[in-house]
């Protein structure tokens, strides 16, 4: 028995830091990076790719808590950069707050993402905070700034 412990042990030192090396080889610490995630993110999700003459890269939109007593959210659009090289980190572009959200104090349930080739459309489900209304929504994205939002039943 003591020796199977002496072996699981050994083998436990040398898998350690080939499982490391990935980690490593990307240049961050994941477990670091999800520290510096604030508390409020309730979400955060991939939605698509853009471009703007020169310029291009992906989209994705971030959830968050509002603070608020009612439970409101808030939804935001980012635009992120393409890297300019292999070794670089994206840079977020621009980032626009869906304010409709919040405004109309929309509680977002389900989502589905739609690609295309300059952005993405996201079909929401919501519930209306406070009546328990039950509606879908509409979330247009195109280049850095190009963004709409509209009730669809």
């Amino acid at each position: 028995m003591g020796g199977l412990l002496a072996v699981s042990a050994g083998l436990v030192l040398l898998v350690t830091p080939l499982a490391a090396g990935p980690l490593r080889a990307q240049g961050s610490d994941p477990v670091r990076a999800l520290s510096t995630l604030a508390p409020e993110v309730m979400f955060v999700r991939a939605t698509g790719s853009w471009s703007s003459g020169e310029r291009s890269g992906t989209t994705r939109i971030v959830l968050l808590r509002s603070g608020s007593p009612d439970g409101a959210q808030r939804l935001f659009v980012q635009w992120l950069n393409r890297p300019e090289d292999a070794a670089g980190r994206p840079a977020v572009a621009a980032t626009e707050e869906i304010p409709e959200i919040f405004d109309w104090r929309i509680g977002v349930g389900d989502y589905r993402v739609e690609p295309d080739a300059n952005g993405a459309r996201i079909v929401l489900d919501g519930r209306i905070i406070g009546t328990d209304r039950n509606r879908r929504y509409l979330l247009s994205i195109g280049p850095p700034g190009e963004v709409s939002f509209s009730a669809l039943r």
